[in-house]
């Protein structure tokens, strides 16, 4: 029994010992050569894709009129084109069935040149499912070569150049457009010594920022290189380039649960600038003031005057302005300048009376805002069917919180002599007094104001207004550099009849969500209404940012229907 004791003693002993022994498994990240644009890791990529493949999401959005678009348009037709390239290079389609039998679990993808889609793929898997899968079984007409401590396949397309390479080795399988990107991961694997992206400045800073476990889905990337390609500028859907080249690098960590889906994320600037962090507990005031029905709300800590300005007059007078000014049968008058359509003056419109009088219309308001020093400003917006169940209108209030208190009077002067800059040359319109503390301006628009100490609340509907101006005094909610919300489900069937009725003249007469044509479906009815119909699952979302100097560190919930 002793020996017997002893023996098993001793083969535990080595165990342990050997399993120290053994190098500590690689991260992901130290396996991928350096010289990625973006870094993209998946926990469970086999999970995510089996979520999304027996989605009701997909199934809608492949359906929409959004897809149909997306389907036309010359990014979707460029990647079809290196799709047949990589089919031809590979020998296998790279269809959804490839995808499905590559995807293992702990995976991630680089990618290093847009345009030219050079990218490394690497996924844990097992071996005989890697041995089943079509693209290990074409191997034989690929050229077999070696670097590191494995094998790896290769192939090239003559006529387009394209490369298909792919290798499997221990529990992961390798595939590459790119024979230096394979080769470098395999002696990444082997521990030889060379730059990984996991040694790039870029990289390890935003890990190190984000101070959190890595979600199902993180993504890292490279800002101080993604902006120089000429794809990002052309392609990026926000359209903020010039905004984005403070920024050297940034992460993206997502988390998924049954009732949400919640994003982390860190910017990080290439040069630092002053925190906001002690001042951010301003916007708080404000956001605690949004109605529990608005559709849309923004908040902003300290935004500049003009600024402010252009809030007021993009969200509550061209919106008055729209409504409210009568059709006319009469053609345009002339413009009143000596060489309107002269080869000396080609810039002057002669259809259309000069807007010279009115741009001057807010200045009285601009300086007024600038001297009070606002410290946040807050939009809500929301839209409303009208009383004969037809028209969807868009209502907006504008509120802002200054360092001293507001003088009242000076204000809606301002805002008078910006409405008959606008609304008309007559002056004749007046404000009132309504109930709750708010007035309200006539004329061939709509605006009311109440002010109170340093809060000014100013709208295109007296009852938004009220509404906001009654929730002042209300416990303050978290700050924030930035914080919006929208409610998705609330604005959607709004959003969907209004669309309907801008796209009306345009629109079949049996029109449904698909164009019946077979031309390109309505954009607002069809094809950004469909995109809203597909997400309807999505309740609310929600973003916060707060400004810490050296990065941005922003929250972004989505709140699912059940």
């Amino acid at each position: 029994m002793k020996r017997l004791l002893f023996a098993s003693a001793a083969a535990l002993a080595l165990i342990i010992v050997w399993a120290l022994a053994q190098p500590a498994p690689q991260p992901l990240a130290s396996i991928f050569p350096a010289g990625a644009l973006l870094y993209l890791e998946a926990r469970d990529f086999a999970a995510l894709l089996g979520d999304w493949n027996g989605s009701a999401e997909k199934r809608d959005w492949l359906a929409s009129s959004n897809y149909d678009a997306f389907s036309r348009s010359q990014l979707f037709l460029k990647l079809g084109d290196a799709q047949t390239q990589f089919a031809t290079a590979a020998g296998v389609p790279p269809d959804y069935a490839l995808l499905t039998s590559v995807a293992g679990s702990n995976s991630a993808l680089a990618i290093y040149d847009i345009g030219k889609l050079e990218f490394l793929y690497v996924t844990h898997v097992a071996s005989a499912r890697a041995m089943n899968t079509s693209l290990w079984k074409t191997r034989g007409s690929y050229q077999t070569r070696h670097a590191g401590n494995a094998d790896y396949f290769i192939k090239e397309d003559k006529a387009s150049h394209r490369v298909a390479a792919f290798a499997y080795t221990g529990d992961s399988l390798l595939l590459a457009t790119k024979e230096d990107l394979i080769v470098g991961a395999l002696r990444l694997m082997a521990r030889e010594a060379q730059p990984s992206v996991a040694s790039e400045a870029w990289y390890t800073s935003s890990v190190q920022a984000a101070s959190a476990a890595q979600g199902d889905l993180r993504l890292v990337y490279n800002m101080a290189s993604l902006p120089r390609t000429f794809q990002f500028r052309s392609h990026w859907v926000q359209g903020n380039v010039a905004e984005l080249r403070q920024f050297s690098a940034g992460l993206a960590d997502l988390d998924r649960s049954p009732s949400e889906i919640r994003e982390r994320r860190v910017l990080l600037r290439a040069t630092p600038s002053e925190t906001t962090e002690a001042s951010e507990s301003v916007t708080g005031q404000l956001l605690a003031a949004v109605p529990d029905d608005a559709g849309l709300y923004r908040a902003w800590l300290h935004p500049a005057a003009e600024q402010a300005t252009h809030w007021i007059e993009e969200k509550l007078f061209s919106q008055a302005v729209a409504s409210a000014t009568p059709q006319s049968k009469a053609a345009p008058m002339v413009a009143q300048t000596a060489d309107a359509g002269s080869e000396v003056d080609l810039e002057s419109r002669i259809d259309e009376r000069p807007f010279t009088e009115n741009r001057d219309s807010f200045k009285a308001l601009r300086d007024r805002l600038a001297a009070a020093r606002i410290d946040a400003m807050l939009d809500v917006s929301s839209t409303r069917l009208d009383a004969d169940q037809v028209y969807v209108r868009p209502h907006s209030v504008i509120a802002m919180l200054a360092a001293t208190a507001w003088d009242a009077d000076a204000i809606r002067a301002a805002l008078g002599t910006a409405a008959e800059g606008v609304w008309s040359n007559s002056g004749a319109a007046t404000w009132r007094a309504t109930t709750g503390g708010v007035r309200e301006l006539e004329g061939l628009g709509k605006l009311a104001m109440a002010a109170d100490g340093k809060w000014l609340i100013v709208g295109d509907s007296a009852e938004m207004v009220n509404a906001v101006f009654a929730r002042r005094n209300r416990p303050a909610l978290a700050g924030a550099a930035y914080a919006a919300g929208w409610r998705h489900a609330r604005e959607l069937p709004n959003f969907e009849r209004m669309t309907k009725l801008i796209d009306f003249p345009q629109l079949p007469a049996t029109s449904s969500d698909q164009n019946q044509a077979g031309g390109e479906p309505p954009f607002f009815s069809g094809n950004l209404a469909s995109l809203g119909r597909t997400l309807k699952r999505i309740d609310t979302a929600t973003i916060v940012v707060h400004d810490e100097g050296t990065m941005l560190r922003e929250s972004a919930v989505y709140k699912l229907n059940p």
